[in-house]
C-alpha cells in the first residue's frame, strides 16, 4: 500500500537542496529541504507527523513480538521559538530492496502556476515554498519512526542567489581588477 500524498502549507526553505542532490554525506546523493513555519500555521502538520510516528511504532512492536522496540530518536521536525523546522528528503538513487534494480528519481518541481519548474533556475534559503510528500514508516536497529518523503516542491516565491555579505561601499583600498590579477595561497604553519 502506497503512502498517502499530504501537501504542506507555504513555509520558508530553508538550506535547499532541490534542484541537484546533496552528495557530501551520501555518494548516492540526497534531495533534502528543512521547512521553516509558524508554529501558529503548523498545528495540523505536527499532529499528522506525531500521528504517524506512533503508528509506525505501534506497527514495528506488532510485527517484531518478544522484541523490545523504541521510538527512533530522530526527529521530524523540530520546534524554536515560534517555528516549527520540518525535515524532507529523498534519496536520488540507490537499488530497490525487493527487485534489486538500480534507480534514481528527483522530486518533481512546479512554479506557483504549476508548471514545470526551469531547472537552471537555482531554488536558494529563503524561497516561499509547499512540499508534496509522504509520511513512510521505517523500523531499524536505533527504533521506529517516519521520513518525511518529498514527492514534489512547489515554488511560490522564488529567491535566487545573492550576497549576504553586510558591508555598505566605503572610500578606502579598492583592488585591481585585471585578468592577470593572482590571489595569494598562504602557506604558514601558523594557521
Amino acid at each position: 500500500m502506497q503512502p498517502q500524498t499530504h501537501v504542506s502549507v507555504l513555509g520558508e526553505a530553508v538550506y535547499p537542496h532541490l534542484n541537484k542532490p546533496d552528495v557530501k554525506f551520501n555518494e548516492a546523493g540526497e534531495y533534502k529541504v528543512t521547512l521553516k513555519v509558524a508554529k501558529s500555521d503548523a498545528t495540523d502538520m505536527i499532529k499528522l507527523f506525531d500521528d504517524a510516528q506512533a503508528d509506525s511504532l505501534k506497527k514495528a512492536i506488532a510485527d517484531n513480538k518478544g522484541k523490545k522496540v523504541k521510538e527512533s530518536p530522530h526527529p521530524r521536525y523540530n520546534i524554536e521559538g515560534d517555528n516549527v523546522f520540518f525535515i524532507f528528503k529523498l534519496k536520488a538513487s540507490g537499488v530497490n530492496k525487493k527487485t534489486k534494480e538500480s534507480f534514481t528519481q528527483r522530486p518533481q518541481i512546479l512554479d506557483a502556476d504549476k508548471k514545470p519548474f526551469p531547472l537552471d533556475k537555482q531554488i536558494w534559503g529563503g524561497s516561499k515554498i509547499k512540499i508534496a510528500y509522504s509520511l513512510v514508516p521505517y523500523t531499524a536497529p536505533f527504533g521506529a519512526g517516519i521520513t518525511a518523503r518529498i514527492k514534489a516542491v512547489q515554488v511560490i516565491e522564488l529567491v535566487e542567489g545573492k550576497s549576504d555579505i553586510p558591508f555598505e561601499k566605503e572610500d578606502g583600498y579598492v583592488a585591481e581588477t585585471n585578468s592577470d590579477a593572482q590571489t595569494e595561497v598562504q602557506t604558514s604553519s601558523d594557521f
